[in-house]
């Protein structure tokens, strides 16, 4: 297979020198990861030509951070070498590492989260990479590299013939050594430039096309194979060797615009029997995926989040049997998930599964339908019905007992949905509920205004969850289900928007909460002292608190979050 050659060949790269012996450091191991804190003329020159400056080369910043990256085995190298991709200072999400790695076989094992965490502390402890902290979560998971890193990382990456890049650092498809295509805004050069340097790419060598800034990229890659009377469909055919088909948007900001004129472009899938990731996550005008999509039986991760106009799912998903994660949240006019997704018996994590009064109706997917998916440890659910979960649903949630990740957005009227704070689109306040609070017009045409009914103290959802993240709970007290007694293993809980008034029930008032991390957001009406919390959650360590009106004696800080001393 031409993936396995290639890593073959760059393990050879790798164990080949590329400098000079006369260039070698004499650094000890202290100094040698210290190196981000020195101060060398040399690094204030263009940043992004010095991967070209022969001074920056002989540099002692250059010469450490190779010593250091030729420490790190085979995989580890490869890992860090994805981030030559990521433009200067943009800040990459772990979860597109995370898919990136699996996609290009670099993590693939039961652990894969695990496996990518341990990864991810060695390339920072090597100072390689820095975390992204952010005030309202404990542990960062976005990452950035420092621009003078980011230059030797780019002529490292040219070295192993992973990519290559133009004058200023920008990935180019020049090379003939090179497996992976990138669609780029004809903003730094002419639209011929960047036809020429890429009219003569064989689609069977293609191991990964990434669409890197392009808002149309149907249309960008139209224009390139018109040079060579090709047409999208056919060229897509012969992409017969892909791993990793990335033509969504991967940016941390919800601001960049990306959309197709038709999907016609997918059907030319049908032979990509080795493609493991495939992104069209926040492009427009997506209504629908053609079948060609079922026949990637090789796929692990299909990302549609953010597909605002996508409204089905091909009925031959339960052909994907190999896939592990299936993202499609935040895609407000999906009615209903085919059955065939009860079959996917490898399936980890499930974001947006749909549950309420879908013109599906008994054709859709249903809770009790997902029991046979041992492996499924992440959930979330979206659902037009306040009297979710009912006592079958409860039933077939306890039943799932590998989950240890649930969510759960009620649908809302418009009048009374949580407000959104400008600017954050698909930020972390926003978070992969937000579709639960900005309800579109379908949506808010099923959603129901029926009495509460009362949940049997006998049922609970899954006894070892560690987080729940709950959106516009329509509960003044907690339900049966969300006492601490049913919820032994619960670590990190999350509520966004809803009526919930307090988390202690006045008949079970003295149970304790396991939780760490609690997020409350956007509760008007939570009451709930600052005393009666702490009694409550013994073992929280931090709290996070925002426009909730009630809660001024909590003693968070300016920004509303407060951690134990």
């Amino acid at each position: 297979m031409l993936s396995a050659l290639e890593n073959h060949v760059m393990k050879l790269r790798f164990h080949i020198p590329s400098l000079p012996s006369d260039m070698a450091s004499t650094s000890s191991d202290v100094r040698r990861y210290t190196w981000k804190k020195q101060s060398n003329s040399v690094v204030d020159e263009k940043l992004p030509i010095l991967h070209m400056n022969h001074k920056f080369l002989r540099s002692s910043v250059f010469t450490e951070l190779q010593e250091a990256f030729e420490e790190l085995n085979t995989k580890l190298k490869h890992c860090l070498l994805c981030f030559a991709v990521v433009p200067e200072n943009e800040i990459v999400k772990r979860r597109l590492l995370i898919d990136w790695w699996v996609g290009e076989r670099l993590v693939d094992s039961p652990a894969t989260e695990e496996v990518a965490d341990e990864i991810l502390m060695e390339l920072m402890a090597k100072g390689f990479i820095e975390p992204v902290k952010q005030r309202h979560k404990l542990v960062a998971d976005r990452f950035k590299m420092q621009p003078r890193v980011r230059c030797v990382v780019i002529m490292l990456a040219q070295d192993a013939g992973l990519f290559d890049y133009d004058f200023n650092g920008n990935p180019t498809a020049n090379s003939s050594l090179c497996s992976r295509l990138f669609l780029l805004k004809a903003e730094d050069g002419s639209l011929e430039q960047i036809l020429s340097s890429s009219r003569n790419f064989d689609p069977e060598k293609l191991q990964t096309l990434f669409n890197f800034n392009e808002p149309f990229p149907d249309w960008r890659l139209e224009s390139l194979l018109k040079v060579n009377n090709d047409n999208i469909v056919d060229w897509f055919s012969k992409m017969k060797n892909v791993n990793v088909l990335y033509l969504g948007r991967w940016q941390s900001s919800g601001e960049h615009h990306i959309e197709v004129e038709s999907i016609d472009f997918l059907k030319g899938l049908m032979n990509m029997k080795y493609l493991r990731l495939l992104s069209l996550q926040g492009i427009s005008r997506i209504n629908e995926l053609p079948k060609s999509v079922c026949k990637l039986t090789n796929l692990r991760i299909l990302d549609l989040k953010a597909c605002h106009n996508l409204e089905e799912l091909p009925d031959g998903v339960d052909l994907l049997r190999q896939l592990t994660r299936l993202d499609i949240s935040e895609c407000y006019l999906l009615d209903g998930i085919p059955k065939g997704l009860a079959h996917l018996s490898k399936l980890e994590v499930l974001k947006g599964f749909l549950i309420g009064n879908l013109k599906s109706g008994g054709r859709s997917c249903t809770l009790e339908d997902l029991i046979g998916l041992e492996r499924l440890s992440n959930l979330s659910i979206n659902t037009s019905s306040r009297d979710f979960p009912t006592e079958e649903e409860l039933h077939a949630l306890s039943k799932l007992e590998a989950l240890r990740k649930l969510g759960i957005a009620w649908g809302m009227k418009q009048e009374n949905a949580v407000p959104k704070p400008a600017g954050t689109a698909n930020s972390d306040n926003s978070g992969q509920y937000a579709g639960a609070s900005r309800p579109t017009r379908r949506l808010s045409k099923r959603i129901l205004s029926l009495p509460k009914t009362r949940d049997p103290e006998t049922l609970e959802l899954p006894t070892k969850l560690e987080k729940l993240k709950l959106q516009c709970l329509p509960h003044r007290l907690s339900p049966n289900w969300l006492i601490p007694r049913k919820l032994k293993s619960l670590k990190k809980l999350y509520i966004r928007g809803g009526e919930l008034e307090s988390l202690v029930q006045t008949q079970k008032g003295n149970d304790e909460w396991t939780v760490k991390i609690l997020h409350l957001k956007y509760l008007d009406k939570f009451n709930m002292d600052w005393e009666a919390l702490h009694k409550s959650f013994p073992n929280l360590i931090f709290l996070e608190k925002f426009k909730c009106g009630n809660l001024t004696s909590y003693r968070c800080d300016s920004y509303g979050v407060w951690q134990k001393p």
